[in-house]
């Protein structure tokens, strides 16, 4: 982080959990490299629980819509005001799930404007936040919603292991009329761009099969071998290296799932279960096939632990690492 100096917005999460935490050890670990924070939030919940932490801030106004005179060596905080109480920490309810999503709602509206190159979002609960009157499935169609773009993926993402999802936050009766051979090749698409994005050398992705044993030769079903592989067939004729439809059973071995530069899984659980198993304390999650570079922290909102000084926060310092990256590969 030392090349550009890159602005990257950070919207706090859930204000009860561990969000604020996280966010300000990342962001104070973070000092000498080039990029600016700027992290959406209540400043009165910051100044009341982390009034140590905040000291190397400049507030800015709700009020301030022209940031164009950032200073590279500071520190900021766009203050977001609301008529809620300020919340306890681990204790979430519908106002800490509402303040959550109005903090998502400005940081892309700064992207919007330019004001800052890439976000990052801090961990949010989702019920609370349908509970209190908002439909968010996620992070990730919540915010292609916002800019009005239509084919978000969810990357789990770490140096080792890296996971792109066909499908997002849906219900498994839905997979079967969502994993179709167009958008099982798209998300092909998707991984390849990104591994070239990322990665120099030699590149190798692999994807799993749908079905256990990709099918068992059609003793289990048939759809890895007609459509799955129909999608493997074509990317190959494009010049995509890459392996498979494997059963995800030994795909998403530490081994072989490490040989690979990423591999894709078909719905949430196939692939978040192992990557979270190996890479919980520093995976990110990443959006791709969108304009906007966001990432975030894989872990959630932890109320069990929020205000008790002890979340570890290199998920989160990994976040703004990588989209630093991406943005800077991207002008280059």
């Amino acid at each position: 982080m030392q090349n550009q100096t890159i602005k990257i917005g950070i919207s706090l999460g859930d204000p009860a959990g561990i969000g604020p935490e996280v966010t300000l050890k990342a962001v104070n670990a973070l000092t000498g490299t080039n990029f600016v924070p700027v992290i959406v939030a209540r400043t009165e919940i910051l100044e009341k629980y982390y009034p140590d932490d905040i000291k190397d801030y400049k507030i800015i106004s709700e009020e301030i819509t022209d940031f164009c005179h950032f200073d590279k060596t500071r520190k900021y905080i766009f203050n977001i005001d609301t008529e809620y109480q300020i919340p306890v920490p681990g204790i979430g309810n519908t106002d800490t799930g509402a303040e959550s999503l109005i903090y998502i709602d400005k940081v892309v509206e700064l992207w919007k404007k330019g004001i800052v190159d890439a976000i990052v979002t801090g961990p949010v609960n989702k019920s609370l936040i349908e509970k209190s009157g908002r439909q968010f499935s996620g992070h990730t169609e919540y915010i292609a919603g916002l800019i009005n773009e239509k084919n978000p993926y969810m990357l789990m993402y770490s140096d080792k292991y890296r996971v792109l999802l066909v499908t997002t936050h849906i219900p498994v009766a839905d997979i079967p009329a969502a994993v179709t051979a167009e958008k099982i090749y798209n998300t092909i698409i998707t991984a390849w761009e990104f591994a070239k994005l990322k990665d120099s050398g030699s590149l190798k992705i692999a994807i799993a099969g749908l079905d256990p044993h990709c099918g068992d030769e059609g003793a289990i079903g048939t759809f890895d071998m007609n459509v799955t592989t129909k999608s493997v067939i074509k990317a190959k004729e494009n010049s995509i290296n890459i392996e498979g439809p494997f059963s995800a059973d030994t795909l998403f071995t530490p081994g072989k799932w490490s040989s690979y530069n990423l591999a894709i899984a078909h719905y949430h659980d196939q692939g978040l279960i192992p990557f979270k198993v190996l890479a919980f304390d520093s995976g990110v999650n990443v959006t791709l096939g969108l304009s906007i570079v966001r990432t975030s922290p894989d872990h959630g909102t932890a109320f069990d632990i929020a205000g008790k000084n002890s979340a570890d926060y290199q998920s989160m310092t990994s976040a703004i690492k990588l989209a630093y990256e991406l943005i800077s590969k991207r002008r280059n």
